[in-house]
């Protein structure tokens, strides 16, 4: 890795991602957080609310828009994810006790997701609050409703530890509101939740090989200006946070978009000098597969340079890139598609000289 005034380039956000096995598996694992779900979960349940309100900034807001999807599918919750700057005008006037909110943030402190919070419980709202402080103002508003992301200390401002943390903390969540409230069978529950439960070892096993092949993808990418994230369901969630990375760490400007609504408009700005880069579903995932297929026959037509990342049984022909991911559940597909992208963003940083450590402008905690 490149050195830059002796400082090494991406060291701290490099050795974070490498944690994420450890970090998510104490998060969902430990036997005192996972009672704590649990117990959140039936909590949620008895507090007989109709509908959830998740509130969070950035990174986080991404996580719990990636959850919003497994609340309808395996909880058959509605839930609406919305920014914590938006609070004041969208969700209190509206927040009630029917409601459950539920408030993520990293650090504890951002202070509209604070604010989000402590309005909610005024309003008379079910509120808990997912975080990897436990010293945080948020923690200690939300008390023993909050869920804790074993992340440890994150030094990097890019988030890569605590989001991946964030996605099995609120899948796990999600998969124990299913089963208390008898919408995924214990037999499917059992499954899913092994699955989700194997996740930190498969990371361990392909984080090195991941490593390897990023490192040879980035060159293609230094002089990259401009990029489209583009996804269906879940995954498109998952492309804000890939867009949001590639800007904040590799200073590429990148904008996400859901598959179908690309074509709405912003196809007209897709170029030679123009990347996209497309998480692919599974194939049995017919219908959005198969948009997402058409979208790149479209794109290649315009001499656009494609990344796609996808499961390892499919075979796309038209990528100039491809990026496999292991076989698993497709509801968990996010989990999976962020961690080669963070190291991505990493590598094109690195020989562009860039810290992403320490990225302009930016801080830890973002406070207006």
């Amino acid at each position: 890795m490149e050195t830059k005034n002796d400082v090494i380039l991406g060291e701290k956000t490099l050795k974070e991602i490498w944690e994420i096995p450890k970090s998510i598996e104490k998060t969902i694992s430990k036997a005192k957080n996972r009672e704590k779900i649990k117990e959140i979960a039936k909590k949620i349940i008895d507090s007989n609310c109709v509908s959830m309100y998740i509130l969070a900034s950035g990174t986080s807001y991404h996580a719990g828009l990636v959850s919003t999807y497994w609340f309808s599918q395996f909880a058959k919750y509605p839930a609406h994810c919305e920014l914590a700057p938006e609070f004041k005008y969208l969700v209190e006037p509206i927040i009630a006790k029917k409601h459950c909110v539920i408030c993520i943030s990293q650090s504890g402190e951002s202070d509209l997701t604070v604010y989000s919070a402590k309005k909610s419980l005024e309003a008379g709202a079910f509120v808990i609050s997912i975080t990897n402080n436990p010293d945080s103002t948020l923690a200690k508003i939300t008390g023993e409703n909050t869920i804790l992301t074993m992340a440890g200390p994150e030094k990097s401002v890019l988030a890569t530890k605590t989001y991946v943390s964030q996605l099995v903390a609120l899948a796990a969540l999600t998969l124990d509101l299913g089963y208390y409230r008898k919408s995924l069978e214990k037999d499917e529950f059992d499954e899913l939740w092994q699955e989700l439960k194997s996740l930190p070892k498969l990371i361990e096993f392909i984080l090195p090989n991941y490593r390897k092949e990023m490192q040879k993808i980035a060159p293609f990418f230094k002089f990259g200006r401009n990029a489209f994230t583009i996804g269906a369901g879940p995954d498109y969630a998952n492309c804000m946070e890939a867009a949001l990375k590639l800007k904040e760490g590799a200073q590429i400007f990148a904008q996400a978009f859901s598959t179908a609504e690309y074509v709405h408009g912003p196809v007209t700005l897709a170029t030679p000098y123009t990347f996209v880069l497309t998480i692919i579903p599974r194939i049995e995932a017919k219908t959005r597969h198969d948009d997402v297929i058409k979208l790149i026959h479209r794109l290649k037509k315009r001499g656009v340079t494609i990344l796609g990342i996808k499961n390892t049984n499919d075979e796309v022909e038209e990528l100039d890139i491809s990026i496999d991911i292991p076989e698993c559940n497709e509801a968990f597909t996010p989990i999976l598609s962020i961690i080669p992208i963070q190291l991505l963003v990493v590598e094109i940083a690195t020989i562009k000289n860039i810290n992403c450590d320490t990225p302009k402008f930016l801080s830890k905690v973002s406070k207006l």
